[in-house]
């Protein structure tokens, strides 16, 4: 772009601003759609609330699904999950004792529960990713795709409104200002279809989340409930009388 360009542009950014210039006006079904996505983007006093607020989501899940999957080197120098290799641990250790001490099978007992915790805990990370974490992902690519599709309008709607500007003052016909004043409007145009249907497929995408982030509640839901499961069946076939502790939480 040279430099008479982008001093046009500014002029008309300029005249805009101070009142003097007039600005393409856009359909109230776009201007509707722009002040819900404001709403999104901005909260109170001007913060925006909703892309940092989905940018934190976004940071926390991954740093949860990161704390759940960390894999541990153990003893056979293979990485598995903490829980996991607590199992083993218990599980290789209960094996050294004799086939009637009640310490060794009680600690094989919990040690074959905690694997199976283990396995329980990377179905549990897997369904998690795939429905919230990625959820999360794509509303954030698609709110930053929308704000630079955002700005290549306004960039584009200050170029038309320049060309139209020159146009109307000129004192006589001019072929090359018809031309690019067309060039121009075509440019613009497709930027606000392009933003236009960009709002439209976030207001949709909402729909989306929602099924998302139920399906991320079921799968915790069933981690939990599993883990449970397992730990009351290994407490049933405890190999000795089941002492009660009340653990205050």
């Amino acid at each position: 772009m040279n430099v008479n360009k982008k001093l046009d542009r500014f002029k008309q950014w300029a005249g805009e601003r101070m009142g003097g210039e007039a600005k393409t006006n856009k359909s109230d079904e776009f201007k509707s759609l722009e002040v819900e996505m404001t709403l999104r983007h901005e909260g109170g006093f001007g913060i925006t609330l909703w892309a940092d607020g989905m940018e934190r989501l976004q940071k926390s899940m991954t740093a949860y699904i990161k704390s759940l999957s960390k894999r541990n080197e153990g003893d056979d120098k293979e990485k598995s999950l903490p829980v996991s290799y607590l199992g083993s641990t218990m599980l290789h250790h209960g094996e050294d004792f004799e086939n009637d001490s009640e310490f060794g099978q009680c600690l094989i007992s919990m040690g074959r529960t905690n694997e199976r915790i283990g396995r329980i805990q990377e179905t549990y990370v897997a369904n998690a990713t795939s429905s919230w974490l990625e959820s999360l992902e794509r509303s954030l690519a698609q709110m930053k795709e929308y704000q630079t599709a955002k700005k290549k309008l306004e960039t584009r709607r200050l170029a038309y409104d320049t060309s139209l500007a020159k146009m109307q003052k000129a004192k006589k016909e001019d072929f090359r200002m018809e031309e690019e004043l067309r060039v121009q409007k075509a440019k613009y145009e497709e930027s606000s279809e392009d933003v236009f249907r960009r709002m439209q497929d976030i207001k949709e995408a909402e729909v989306d989340s929602i099924a998302d982030l139920s399906a991320f509640v079921d799968a915790e839901l069933g981690y939990y409930d599993r883990c449970r499961e397992v730990l009351l069946l290994m407490k049933q076939s405890w190999p000795v009388q089941y002492v009660h502790i009340l653990f205050v939480i």
